[in-house]
């Protein structure tokens, strides 16, 4: 039965993996940082129920004047021989427990835009590793293209040569440029395997295939900084440093503790004790915490600058790294198709081949030099497109 379980998750695993957004959501389902941020939430939702309760209260117990004499059993020798109970309790003056609850609710905030931007940093690392295998299998079947053009030359060096229209040096060169094309397409799925495996890390999802379309067209990236999580939470530390202020002055008034305890006696009235503590706040302790609160709200006002700036910057490098990738990809594969084009048309003539060798292999070089760039470039646009993800491009 166990067995059977086990099948069935892994088939349901898998087939979660045919789709990007499908991937997406299992990996954020699964991802144990992300788990464990929800957990701090759920925290901070137990502590906003806690911050406006008082605190307990205190309970005494005792009895006083115990004699150490043969008279320690006697209980009415004296007046100061008691037995009492007490009960004390703080006090909350000012609105400080209201200001604490702000303070949690604000917390609890912060943690929900953290892992909103957890969330965005693993979806833009997913896009990456997917393009990127997406593109080393369009690198792999190109190669794979490539070798049988190889061995299409081999077969008319072959007629060539029985007609001794061709050394054997030039079979041999071309089987070597064969084995060297097997290396490469060896490295290439290695190198996917690789990628696969670090996708399986942060996915938690063994997966074959991610359906993905890698067509590249001239995109305009959009932004709205204001929404990102990064400025949010910097936002959000901003109003908490506000809060914290504030209590810290709350604090001034101390909260009064009050104690009230019933004595009994024996032979004697009964009688109740009523106090009430009060801490002094006379060594200016939460007037410097509370500069404290507003040194931190002017540094973060500077770093909510900074924050805006950094993206600014970083999201213009974006769209300058995805053009210039875009103009890149387009010009290489114009010269491409043209080569492409006189390769085949060369290697389809018959006994009729006049082209040299030398000159098809010089040619084959180049169209997979230029495939190679154009890909690298497909590399470099998907990448950057993923990145933007993060940065809430569209």
């Amino acid at each position: 039965m166990k067995k059977t379980l086990f099948v069935i998750g892994f088939f349901i695993i898998n087939l979660s993996a045919n789709s990007i957004d499908s991937l997406v959501n299992s990996a954020i389902s699964r991802n144990s940082e992300l788990k464990s941020i929800e957990k701090s939430i759920k925290i901070a939702n137990e502590n906003i129920s806690l911050a406006t309760k008082y605190q307990n209260p205190s309970l005494s117990l005792g009895i006083a004047d115990i004699h150490t004499n043969s008279n320690y059993d006697k209980r009415d020798l004296e007046p100061m021989q008691t037995q009492f109970i007490g009960i004390s309790q703080v006090i909350p003056i000012t609105d400080k427990l209201d200001i604490n609850q702000s303070i949690q609710i604000t917390n609890k905030t912060i943690l929900s835009l953290k892992l909103e931007d957890k969330k965005l940093l693993l979806k833009s690392k997913i896009y990456e590793l997917v393009y990127k295998i997406a593109i080393l299998k369009e690198k792999r079947d190109f190669i794979q293209k490539q070798k049988q053009n190889l061995q299409k030359l081999i077969t008319l060096q072959n007629t060539k040569y029985q007609t001794s229209k061709i050394d054997i040096d030039s079979i041999f060169d071309t089987k070597i440029d064969i084995k060297n094309f097997d290396i490469a397409l060896n490295n290439l799925d290695t190198n996917i395997k690789t990628l696969k495996l670090n996708l399986e890390k942060i996915t938690y999802t063994s997966m074959n295939n991610v359906n993905i379309n890698t067509n590249i067209k001239k995109k305009i990236l959009h932004f709205n900084f204001n929404e990102h999580p990064r400025i949010k939470i910097l936002k959000q530390n901003l109003k908490l440093n506000k809060q914290q202020e504030a209590y810290e002055k709350a604090l001034k008034t101390s909260d009064i503790k009050l104690n009230a305890t019933y004595y009994n006696r024996n032979e004697f009235e009964d009688y109740v004790n009523i106090s009430i503590t009060i801490p002094l706040s006379i060594y200016d302790r939460e007037n410097i915490k509370a500069k404290k609160a507003q040194f931190a709200y002017l540094k973060t006002k500077d770093d909510l600058e900074d924050e805006k700036q950094n993206l600014r910057i970083d999201t213009k490098i974006l769209q300058q790294e995805l053009n210039n990738s875009y103009e890149n990809y387009t010009i290489i594969e114009k010269d491409i198709i043209q080569i492409q084009k006189n390769i085949e048309k060369t290697l389809n003539i018959n006994n009729n081949f006049k082209d040299t060798t030398s000159k098809i292999i010089k040619n084959l070089n180049k169209t997979i030099s230029l495939e190679i760039s154009a890909l690298n470039e497909k590399t470099r646009y998907f990448t950057t497109l993923s990145k933007a993800i993060y940065y809430k491009g569209n």
